[in-house]
């Protein structure tokens, strides 16, 4: 079996910096009419338990004061802009830089309200941070002394190091996170004799269909896909690296992802993790799909101009052939 090569993977890096954005910025507008009650002086967190987080950790000297009238809310603004800007990759590496201690904070003030996609975005943003994730889909704004520092050949040849470490850290995170997700889910009796997905797609708080119960009715229905689901998760660590198999794994966590989301409704999880699937595949791959649609929008082009001008001299003929009569 062939492993990914050192194909570059900017474009599906740019990609999930666009997903990532987009969804920080969806929580952000979620959160904005409720920001007192989720980080204020008197939220349901209570505000010691930030300082001490806060004082443990690398960003004690970074403490926001939460408790000030309106801090809140221009927090709150504050991380949007900075998705916003992220988004375009504007400023690139200090925006996302920044980005990332702005969302720390905000998670230590309030670690009541993350969810499975918050603590991947936690994992992943760094390495997409150091990563070549600037390349595409940006407004290329950027800092002139740092220009001038990357035109240094010991620098850009050690830039280009860490670029490609981080690219595999992220994609390596990624395998971490259902790796050990699937050896914790085999720690319960539910995983193991494969009646889990019943029970979670009959929780009344995350039902969404009327199917949802029919399909779990189905015993078939309900150990097939409680026992894909745990060997999805072992096997996509070790398969996701092969080109022969790599595909066929990120296609069923696609599939997997979007049931998860029309069964359940659990949207940011979802969208999170197949925004990830993009930075494994090679750019040579993208630009390949590219190709192909671009000669078929050409062939596309070429037949519909044939047709239209074949159509007048089709017309001209058909008049022509009329037999006018004489007076």
């Amino acid at each position: 079996m062939k492993t990914l090569s050192n194909d570059t993977s900017s474009i599906g890096l740019s990609i999930y910096r666009v997903i990532l954005s987009f969804l920080v910025m969806k929580n952000m507008i979620f959160y904005y009419g409720m920001a007192d009650s989720l980080f204020g002086a008197n939220a349901i967190a209570n505000y010691s338990i930030y300082q001490q987080a806060m004082g443990a950790s690398f960003f004690r000297y970074l403490e926001y004061p939460f408790y000030l009238p309106h801090a809140s809310q221009l927090f709150v603004v504050l991380i949007f802009v900075l998705a916003f800007l992220f988004l375009f990759g504007i400023y690139q590496r200090v925006v996302g830089t920044v980005f990332f201690a702005a969302l720390m904070i905000l998670n230590m003030r309030n670690n009541f309200i993350l969810d499975g996609s918050d603590n991947v975005i936690q994992v992943t943003l760094p390495f997409l941070v150091l990563a070549h994730s600037y390349r595409h889909f940006i407004y290329d704004v950027r800092l002139r002394g740092l220009e001038r520092f990357q035109d240094n050949k010991v620098m850009s040849a050690l830039i280009d190091v860490v670029t490609s470490l981080a690219t595999r850290g992220l994609m390596i995170q990624v395998c971490f996170i259902y790796f050990f997700t699937a050896v914790a889910k085999m720690q319960g009796t539910m995983w193991l004799n494969g009646t889990a997905t019943y029970y979670t797609m009959r929780v009344e708080e995350f039902r969404q269909t009327d199917w949802n119960i029919p399909l779990t009715s189905n015993h078939y229905f309900v150990v097939l896909s409680t026992y894909f689901t745990v060997l999805w998760e072992l096997s996509f660590a070790f398969l996701v690296w092969f080109r022969q198999t790599r595909n066929i794994v990120l296609l069923c966590g696609v599939l997997l992802h979007v049931g998860i989301w029309v069964f359940m409704r659990i949207d940011n999880f979802s969208w999170i993790m197949i925004g990830t699937y993009f930075v494994f595949v090679p750019d040579r791959e993208y630009q390949l799909v590219g190709a192909y649609f671009t000669k078929w929008l050409n062939r596309l082009k070429g037949a519909l101009g044939r047709v239209t001008t074949a159509e007048p001299a089709g017309l001209e003929a058909q008049v022509q052939a009329v037999e006018v009569p004489q007076q």
